[in-house]
């Protein structure tokens, strides 16, 4: 799972199994995809702009997004940030993750949080060219999150189930969800951690959750060995099962 969380999703470079055709390839997809196919759909698109804002939001994936605060650091109006990220989004490079808004607590944050959806892209567009390099890097927890959640769209969308809905949850307290599933089974929200190991204060938010929404369950996702039961309410699936 580390390599396949490493290399991303792309089928090519995963499966020819070479270190050197990997990185080549991702290059040329980072140079072809994104700076010449993305400009030709754009031709009015600032090019220098949005490789400069494809690099931050790199850095910034897998959190709540402030697009005045982007702004301000690239020195852009908050206009074109908008419109960057209605490219990235529309060119499948980002997914974008609505707050999730039905919870019986009311104080929630309601500025969007995405990611960058394929995690070898995301290591390519940050300069880290092995698994040991991702190890140590800041973005680690936040490239496993991002991981985690587009393996469980994925599984969801192979099955032709119609009408999910995906989002997060977070509350002005600090309280935060990583992934709300919603659709015709119900409400599932799952946390998703990096290590292998469960701290139960940790859990305070999703079990909350699960309580004050009155659902069955919660589910955190991690690198443990084995599935169980953390708690009545909460489940621990290892992320290899998905």
């Amino acid at each position: 799972i580390q390599s396949i969380w490493y290399q991303g999703g792309y089928p090519e470079p995963a499966l020819k199994g070479s270190k050197e055709f990997y990185l080549q390839w991702m290059e040329n997809y980072e140079s072809i995809y994104i700076h010449r196919d993305i400009a030709k759909l754009y031709p009015r698109l600032n090019k220098v702009a949005y490789q400069r804002f494809l690099t931050m939001l790199c850095k910034l994936s897998g959190t709540v997004l402030n697009k005045s605060d982007i702004g301000r650091a690239l020195e852009i109006s908050e206009g074109s940030i908008r419109e960057f990220l209605n490219i990235a989004d529309g060119t499948l490079l980002w997914r974008q993750l609505p707050s999730y808004e039905k919870s019986k607590v009311k104080s929630i944050v309601k500025m969007p949080k995405g990611h960058i959806r394929d995690t070898g892209l995301l290591h390519t567009l940050l300069l880290i060219t092995d698994e040991q390099q991702l190890f140590v890097n800041p973005i680690v927890g936040h490239s496993f999150e991002s991981f985690v959640i587009e393996e469980i769209i994925k599984g969801i969308q192979s099955t032709m189930l119609t009408h999910w809905s995906y989002y997060y949850y977070r509350t002005r307290a600090g309280a935060e969800i990583d992934l709300i599933l919603e659709g015709p089974l119900g409400t599932l929200p799952v946390e998703i951690k990096y290590g292998s190991t469960t701290n139960m204060r940790q859990l305070k938010s999703l079990q909350n959750f699960v309580i004050e929404n009155e659902l069955p369950f919660g589910v955190r996702v991690n690198q443990s060995k084995a599935p169980c039961w953390l708690s009545p309410h909460i489940f621990q699936l290892p992320a290899n099962y998905l």
